[in-house]
Formats: C-alpha cells, sequence, structure tokens
C-alpha cells in the first residue's frame, strides 16, 4: 500500500493517465483518501514477513514511494511520506479527514497481483537486493548444552555458569538505554524543526526516543500532549489540522509489539518521516577502538609533515571527547570503562547533546 497526499484534480488525471500509459504501475485498488489516495499493489503469492525480511521490503516500499509521489501526482512533491511496511491506512467507509459527508471509497483499477520483482521492474535504476527475501529463517541450532560446553566455553561460563541474561541484537529487538539528553534534544527538535508533515512521526519518534532512553510511559504521554498546541500552529492547510487524535493514535507506539519497532526506530527512519535532518555518527561504521587510533594516527602524520596541530588540551579532554564523538548517544558510565579514566575526570570534562559543559 503506497501513500500519496495533496492530491489535486489535476494530479489525479496525471495518476490515472499514467496507470493507463503504463509509466507508473497500475494498482489493483485507487482508494480516495480525502486530500491523497492509496494505491493498493495485491501480491500473488503472500509474502512471510519473518525478521530478515523487514529491511528489504521496506527499502522497496520506500523506492516505489518516490517513484509514485512526484511533481506530476502531488501538489507537494518534495514532501513523501516514507512510510513503512508496518503503516496503517484509513479503512474503506470511516470517514475521511474532509468529514463525515466524505467516506473513503475504494476504486477497482485492475484485476493485476503482482510479484516483487514486477514492483522493482517498475522503478527505473532500482538497486534493491530482493536475494534476502529468499534466504530461508535460521534454523535453531541443534548443538547439545554438553556440546556447547566444549565448542563455546565462554558463552557456557557467562549463559549457564553465571546465570547471565541473553543480551539481545538490535534487530532482535534490543536496545541500548541512552543518555537521558538524547530525549530531551529530540523535544527541543520538536521544538524548533518539526513542520507539518512530520508531525505525526515527530510523535512516533519522542516515543522511540524515551524509551531507548528509559523514560517513563507516563512522562512520554504528558510530553507528547504538551507539544499539541505547537504542532497544531504549524497547520498549513485548514484541511489538515493536527488533534489530540493523532497525540493519541501516534502514542499507540508505546504498546505491545509495536514498542519493540519503537526502539529499533533507525536514525534514517527517523529522518525521512519527520523531514528533520539527524546528523550520522562521524565514525564510519568503525569500532570504537580503530577510530580513535586512525584519529591520533592522523594526528602524528601532520605533525610529521610539518603542519600545526593544536594540542592546548590535556590528553584526558580530549579522550573524553572523542569517545563522545564516537558515541554521541553514550553514558559516563561506558566512557568510564571504555577509556579507564577516572569517574571524577570523565564527569569534569562530560559535554552534553548540544556541546555544553555539564
Amino acid at each position: 500500500m503506497v501513500d500519496v497526499d495533496y492530491v489535486g484534480k489535476q494530479q489525479l488525471k496525471n495518476l490515472l493517465k499514467q496507470f493507463g500509459n503504463g509509466v507508473q504501475l497500475r494498482p489493483t485498488y485507487l482508494v480516495s483518501s480525502g486530500k491523497g489516495v492509496h494505491l493498493y499493489y495485491f501480491l500473488q503469492e503472500p509474502v512471510q514477513l519473518y525478521r530478515n525480511r523487514e529491511e528489504v521490503l521496506a527499502e522497496l516500499k520506500e523506492a516505489l514511494i518516490r517513484r509514485l509521489w512526484n511533481d506530476t501526482s502531488s501538489i507537494r512533491p518534495d514532501s513523501p511520506d516514507i512510510i513503512g511496511i508496518y503503516q496503517g491506512f484509513r479503512c474503506v467507509g470511516s470517514q475521511s479527514k474532509l468529514g463525515v459527508d466524505f467516506p473513503v471509497k475504494a476504486y477497482k483499477l485492475s484485476e493485476n497481483r503482482y510479484t516483487l520483482e514486477d514492483i522493482k521492474a517498475s522503478i527505473p535504476s532500482c538497486k534493491v537486493d530482493l536475494a534476502p527475501l529468499y534466504e530461508k529463517p535460521r534454523r535453531k541450532s541443534t548443538v547439545t548444552l554438553e556440546e556447547a560446553k566444549e565448542l563455546y566455553s565462554e558463552w557456557y561460563e557467562k549463559r549457564i555458569v553465571q546465570g547471565e541474561p541473553k543480551q539481545k541484537s538490535k534487530k532482535q529487538g534490543g536496545t541500548w538505554v541512552c543518555n537521558e539528553a538524547l530525549y530531551e534534544w529530540w523535544k527541543r527538535k520538536i521544538t524548533e524543526e518539526v513542520k507539518a508533515g512530520g508531525r505525526y512521526f515527530s510523535i512516533m519518534a519522542l516515543c522511540s526516543y524515551g524509551l531507548k532512553c528509559g523514560i517513563s510511559e507516563q512522562k512520554i504521554r504528558r510530553d507528547a500532549y504538551a507539544f499539541l498546541d505547537h504542532l497544531e500552529s504549524l497547520t498549513e492547510d485548514e484541511d489538515n489540522h493536527f488533534s489530540r487524535a493523532d497525540v493519541k493514535d501516534a502514542l499507540q507506539a508505546l504498546k505491545g509489539g509495536r514498542k519493540r519497532l519503537s526502539t529499533i526506530a533507525s536514525r534514517e527512519w527517523i529522518e525521512d518521516n519527520t523531514k528533520v535532518t539527524i546528523p550520522a555518527n562521524k565514525r564510519n561504521y568503525r569500532k570504537q577502538e580503530a577510530h580513535l587510533y586512525l584519529a591520533r594516527r592522523k594526528k602524528e602524520d601532520m605533525k610529521v609533515i610539518g603542519e600545526v596541530v593544536k594540542e592546548g588540551r590535556p590528553t584526558a579532554e580530549r579522550t573524553v571527547r572523542e569517545w563522545q564523538e564516537s558515541h554521541p548517544a553514550g553514558k559516563k558510565a561506558d566512557c568510564i570503562r571504555e577509556t579507564g579514566l577516572a569517574k571524577h575526570t570523565v564527569y569534569k570534562w562530560w559535554k552534553d547533546i548540544n556541546n555544553e559543559n555539564i
């Protein structure tokens, strides 16, 4: 399902023409949602939603959204809503944003059913690799506990002997507990940078950051409703107000299975949906030790070729600064453990997320 918003009469004509002449892939159904359309592409066979397939399907859907949402199909072509594969849509027959007199209606455009390869082929220069969709999910290990004791002695000591809990990866639903400053930073982003088109997802992102930072659900809800007046003041279209119901719906991210999805929301997903620029990690995917080594090596090389290198700061301060740069959401306790610096030293040179001394 693909959502295209801000569709006027001419944009709808353009879409229908492009479906007819093959410029765009013709959907099975077109749903009038009020001020936009939902395009439903039925598949020939169901796709089992194993976790290893989520990312690929999301990439394919994003490519299809960007293909369909353009300057001929939307009044606002530069603001596509990059929504994920779990996004819900207005139910056919329900009330649209235009009111009770304008229910959501569905129109059948074809009998077409597609494969994912068909969808990819309809997007010029699409580079999404569909191969992971055909990989079987990993089977449970057949190694016995006695065999594991011999093969994985370190794991056996930690998990079986010492009884340490299993550490989940992010893809498995695990998450890090981040510094609360990250949550406060996002609250400032909502006030300063979020615009109409990203308001709903900014509250979902608030839930995500709140859960990652260990903020209580009660506080997250209270903070979310506190933004209601500000987000409503950003309204540009009288038919697209931001209401208390929108906040309530976005807060569903705190419930049940959605909570897991909230905690693994990526920087890219939040950036795409809220239209707020979030700087990427500067480590270029290197491990912290490698990153710090290269940073120091570069400085030594600059000295060798005669370039001036500022050395005014104490070594401990520079170590803390470099560690924080590598871990934007890291905590003081992690810095103390990984750098080996004394607690009072880390606290002395620690900076909050706005780069100001605490």
